[in-house]
């Protein structure tokens, strides 16, 4: 028998979909499964061994980490992961190993904001109206060009929760001395966009999209971060063969051809502002977050990990799928700070949507309230028709209440902003935090 494959999977840690996506390693063929994270929680014996280190993003200490696990074990054939922030210090560590991967090169085109604009402008893919600052005259020069509101982002950022709206003078000079623009901490200026926000994702194989999915986002993602108490919907309809998401998905493959990704699952983001107009966002090489890969189980009746595993480490596509069902996720959110006290409405809906409502995940009593869009749990319901999925979503919005030790948010917008270019460790979901043992 031939040696097995030896896959090493990064993880800040493993627990929740980190911890699906390590167990979907482990269902393919002649493979041995092991693990690098800072956070050492116990797991199942997925792993044959797990090195815990002090920061995963530290691409030296992943590094040391994979020499290590190298030296015990004989050589690693691949290291990957499904965290956002962590494809390029995981991409480093491939290259300095001289390991088959995704390359440094394409994760920046495609999280560097700058780069993805550059990359999808030259295929001719909409995007917004932006323009990369390096100083405060330059930023300011332009959102004037512009007028406001603004956005504005780093280039790079997770979640959604690097991104602000700024509506005037005062808002971009609090934000152009938080985040210290320089040549070497730039920004993204960016119209602000109108319309409905959606989302692409795909099963890619050597560059060619073999699979795709949309989703509509209700709110958009900037407006629920920016109004808490906003519970947050992502459906999936059930039929994406509409006229009106025709140019939306045409484009959207071109971008993920364009990216040339390789073999990778993708999510890509977009608004439909109107006019004919399609303007991508953002980019990401992982399965989607906002609980958009359980979706798709539930869509198509597969498993969305397994999937990722096989076109990351196998090159292959299982498909095609058909389906059956539409899909949508509400985030439980409400307004108020502090620790949630108590959550009440479930039973209602429970008995209203009886086998329409296919997961479930209580806000926690005692949780400290979450600090993203995706809230301190969510509902997920399923139907043949669209429709009846979205009136159930808003059944949920108007019948779950949810209440928290302070009935006020007391925060001011400089330490709510100050709290957000943390966004490379806020963007974890709350009911991840100790569920390492979530099947």
């Amino acid at each position: 028998m031939n040696d097995p494959r030896r896959i090493v999977f990064v993880a800040r840690s493993f627990a929740g979909e980190s911890l699906r996506s390590a167990r979907a390693i482990t269902k393919l063929d002649n493979v041995e499964l092991f693990g690098i994270c800072d956070q050492d929680l116990a797991t199942d014996g997925a792993f044959r061994e797990v090195v815990c280190v002090t920061d995963a993003h530290d691409s030296a200490q992943l590094l040391e980490a994979a020499k290590q696990l190298q030296q015990k074990h004989g050589s690693v054939n691949r290291i990957v992961t499904t965290n956002e922030t962590l494809l390029e210090p995981v991409a480093q560590t491939v290259e300095a190993l001289g390991l088959e991967g995704m390359s440094v090169a394409t994760v920046r085109r495609a999280l560097n904001k700058s780069s993805l604009i550059a990359t999808l402008r030259e295929a001719g893919i909409g995007t917004a109206k932006s323009l990369v600052c390096t100083d405060e005259t330059q930023a300011r020069r332009f959102a004037q060009n512009l007028g406001y509101p603004v956005i504005l982002k780093p280039l790079n950022g997770s979640g959604g929760l690097a991104t602000w709206s700024i509506r005037d003078d005062a808002e971009l000079n609090l934000a152009l001395e938080l985040t210290g623009l320089s040549p070497a901490r730039p920004l993204l200026v960016e119209e602000s966009l109108g319309g409905k926000e959606y989302s692409i994702d795909t099963i890619t194989i050597a560059n060619e999209p073999r699979f795709y999915s949309i989703c509509c986002y209700s709110p958009t993602i900037l407006d629920a971060i920016q109004n808490p108490a906003i519970q947050w919907c992502c459906v999936m309809p059930r039929d994406i063969s509409d006229e009106f998401y025709k140019l939306f998905i045409a484009q959207g493959l071109d971008a993920v051809r364009a990216l040339s990704v390789g073999d990778a699952m993708t999510h890509m983001e977009a608004f439909l502002p109107g006019e004919g107009r399609v303007c991508f966002t953002d980019a990401t090489l992982r399965p989607a977050g906002a609980r958009i890969a359980p979706m798709l189980a539930h869509a198509y009746d597969i498993d969305p990990y397994f999937a990722w595993a096989r076109a990351t480490l196998d090159g292959c596509f299982d498909g095609p799928w058909t389906r059956k069902f539409a899909v949508g996720t509400i985030f439980l959110h409400g307004a108020g700070s502090g620790t949630v006290e108590t959550v009440s409405g479930f039973e209602i809906v429970e008995r209203k949507l009886q086998e329409a409502v296919v997961d479930v995940q209580l806000p926690r009593a005692g949780a400290i309230k979450a600090s993203t869009y995706t809230g301190d749990g969510y509902i997920t319901v399923r139907h043949p028709e669209t429709i009846v999925v979205e009136e159930a979503l808003d059944f949920i919005a108007h019948t779950i209440r949810i209440n928290y030790s302070n009935s006020e948010t007391s925060a001011t917008l400089r330490d709510e902003w100050s709290r957000r270019l943390q966004y490379d460790r806020l963007y974890k979901p709350a009911w991840e935090i100790d569920s390492h043992l979530i099947m």
